[in-house]
């Protein structure tokens, strides 16, 4: 009785103690912008070759996948900025425009 009472009280004390720590891992989302600054009035640009977009006026920001991207900028038809980048995760990328 006394091996019995013993056993029933160390599986009490291993079941208390299971839930007590907990570990998690938090994996932020795979976001980064690019960021338009200067003179970005009638400009508009384009990201790896896909459909041009327009640049709203004043500081525009504009969220891609992290990576390499081939970014080119046009006013008028013509571009103004041509330039290769790498953004990092949860990173922004400040693209100044002339």
């Amino acid at each position: 009785m006394k091996n019995v009472s013993l056993a029933l009280l160390f599986c009490l004390f291993l079941t208390s103690c299971a839930g007590g720590y907990r570990e998690t891992i938090t994996q932020k989302s795979e976001k980064s912008f690019l960021k338009f600054t200067g003179t970005t009035a009638g400009a508009s640009f384009t990201i790896d070759g896909s459909d041009m977009v327009t640049i709203d006026t004043g500081d525009f920001v504009y969220q891609v996948k992290p990576g390499k991207h081939e970014i080119k900028v046009y006013r008028a038809n013509q571009v103004i900025v041509s330039r290769s980048v790498f953004v990092d995760s949860q990173a922004t990328m400040e693209i100044e425009v002339p």
